[in-house]
């Protein structure tokens, strides 16, 4: 099985629902990480922080990385699959897309053995 990021991008910020639409959101996590966990899919995964630092040749700045156009990334998982195709079954189910967000899905490259 090969491992797969899952970017979360954009969505509607816990501070814009009401206390009902953030406790519903948060069983959704709950029922699609165990059955992630369940399947042996699950590799991990935290949510981020907004806001942050850029660092470049040209140095360290205080610009938000959180100004993408797509959307500030939220936050991540880990999962496994067999493919690209199959990773991207499994983030359709993600509860962030209910919540207005979209999730990338990216192939995790192995490193050679040094």
């Amino acid at each position: 099985m090969k491992e797969y990021l899952l970017l979360l991008r954009g969505g509607i910020p816990a501070d814009k629902k009401t206390e009902a639409e953030n406790k519903a959101e948060m069983q959704a996590w709950g029922a699609y990480m165990g059955g992630l966990a369940q399947s042996g899919s699950f590799v991990g995964g935290l949510p981020l922080v907004g806001g942050g630092k850029t660092v470049s040749a040209k140095g360290t700045t205080s610009e938000a990385v959180t100004s993408a156009k797509e959307g500030i990334v939220g936050g991540y998982l880990i999962i496994k699959a067999d493919s690209l195709e199959k990773a991207a079954e499994l983030a359709k189910a993600c509860p962030h897309i209910a919540n207005e967000g979209n999730v990338e899905v990216r192939e995790i490259a192995p490193m050679p053995a040094m």
